[in-house]
C-alpha cells in the first residue's frame, strides 16, 4: 500500500495519483455506466493500492460499491498446494460477476476489509475463524469455502476430504496391499488432519475385521510440493521393508514421489501411490496418477453464485444451500493396483 500516513485516502487522492478528474473516479467507484471498462479497473486497482476505504455512511446513501472481491486464503507462502490454489483462482475469476474484479490475499493481510464489496475465503485452518467472524460482524458479505466453519450465520461449502481418504485407503488394502505408509502435509491445516483421520479409519476397520494385520509405517509430514513429496518418497525407500503402496495427501507431493520411484536405481518391489484433489496433471504423469477429485469448479460456482445474491440483497432461491459438504469421487487410474 503506497499511503503510509494515518491521513485517510480520499477520491481526490486516487484522481491526483492517476491524473484525472476526481469526478471520473466517483463514476468508477459507484459504477457508473459512463466510465470505460479499462478506466474503472484502473481506478479500482489503484484505491486498492492507496489503501482507499468507502465512507460506510455516504455509500449507504448512494449505494457505492468498489465492485472489487476479495479472495482471502489461509496463507498463500505455506502450507497451500500451488495446484490447488492455481485452481481456485481461475475458478472464481472465470466466474466473477460482471464488471467486478478479484483481489488475491492472505488472511494475514486483513486491515482494509470495508474496501471489498464481499468476501469469499478459502479456509484451510481452524484459525481462520477469529477472521471469518469478524466479517460477519462487519456485515460484509462473505461465503466460506473448503472448509467447514463454527462461525454463524455464513454460507460455506466444503470438501469431504474424511470420507474420500478412507475410501482410497480401503480401496488399496482390498487390492492386496499390506505395508503401506502416509505421506502428509502440515497438521496445522484442517485438509490435512481429515485425511489424515479417513487413511487411519480404513486401517482401524480393516484391522478389525481380518485376522492377518498389516504394517503401517509412521506418517512423514513434509511440505505440500512436489520437492517435499519426493524427499519423503526417498526417505520411505531406504528403508528395508519399504512400502508396497502410500497414501498421499496432495498432487503435488504424488508428483514429486512419482519422481522418487521412476528415479530409484533398484526397487526390490513395486509401489503403488495414491494422490489427492485430481490436478490437470495427474492424467499425464507416468504412470498416470490414481487420485480423488476435488469439486473445485462445483464449489466456487456455487460460492460464486451465492456472494452474487448476497451483493444484491436478491432473495435467495431454494437451489442455493445455506451449507454443502461435497463428496470427492476417486479417479482410478494406473498408480495404484486395482
Amino acid at each position: 500500500m503506497i499511503n503510509n500516513s494515518s491521513k485517510r485516502t480520499t477520491i481526490i487522492d486516487i484522481a491526483s495519483h492517476l491524473g484525472i478528474s476526481h469526478t471520473t473516479v466517483s463514476r468508477a467507484l459507484n459504477g457508473s455506466p459512463k466510465v470505460k471498462e479499462t478506466t474503472r479497473r484502473k481506478i479500482v486497482e489503484a484505491a486498492h493500492q492507496l489503501g482507499y476505504v468507502p465512507n460506510q455512511n455516504a455509500r449507504g446513501l448512494n449505494q457505492g460499491r468498489t465492485y472489487t472481491i476479495g479472495l482471502f486464503f489461509t496463507d498463500l507462502q505455506n502450507g497451500t498446494s500451488g495446484l490447488f490454489l492455481t485452481s481456485i483462482i481461475l475458478n472464481i475469476r472465470e466466474q466473477l460477476p460482471e464488471n467486478y474484479v478479484l483481489s488475491i490475499n492472505s488472511i494475514n493481510d486483513h486491515d482494509r476489509l470495508s474496501f471489498f464489496d464481499g468476501v469469499v475465503v478459502v479456509s484451510q485452518s481452524v484459525k481462520d475463524e477469529e477472521f471469518i467472524n469478524n466479517l460477519v460482524q462487519m456485515k460484509i458479505p462473505v461465503v466460506v469455502l473448503n472448509r467447514k466453519t463454527q462461525i454463524q450465520p455464513v454460507y460455506n461449502y466444503w470438501l469431504d476430504n474424511y470420507s474420500a481418504a478412507r475410501e482410497m485407503t480401503t480401496h488399496a488394502l482390498q487390492a492386496g496391499h499390506r505395508n503401506i505408509a502416509l505421506i502428509r502435509g502440515s497438521l496445522d491445516y484442517a485438509s490435512t488432519q481429515e485425511r489424515s483421520q479417513g487413511y487411519f479409519a480404513a486401517i482401524q476397520e480393516w484391522d478389525a475385521a481380518h485376522p492377518t494385520k498389516l504394517f503401517a509405517h509412521p506418517p512423514i509430514e513434509g511440505e505440500y510440493t512436489a520437492k517435499g513429496g519426493c524427499r519423503a518418497m526417498e526417505e520411505l525407500l531406504a528403508r528395508p521393508n519399504f512400502p508396497d503402496y502410500v497414501f498421499i495427501e496432495n498432487d503435488d507431493m504424488a508428483i514429486g514421489a512419482l519422481h522418487a520411484i521412476n528415479t530409484h536405481p533398484n526397487l526390490k518391489h513395486p509401489v503403488s501411490i495414491s494422490g489427492f484433489d485430481d490436478m490437470d496433471i495427474a492424467t499425464y504423469t507416468s504412470p498416470s496418477l490414481t487420485t480423488v477429485h476435488s469439486p473445485i469448479t462445483e464449489m466456487t460456482a456455487l460460492g460464486i453464485a451465492t456472494l452474487k445474491h448476497l451483493l444484491t440483497n436478491e432473495e435467495l432461491d431454494d437451489n442455493i444451500p445455506f451449507k454443502k459438504c461435497f463428496k470427492m469421487p476417486i479417479i482410478y487410474r494406473e498408480s495404484l493396483r486395482k
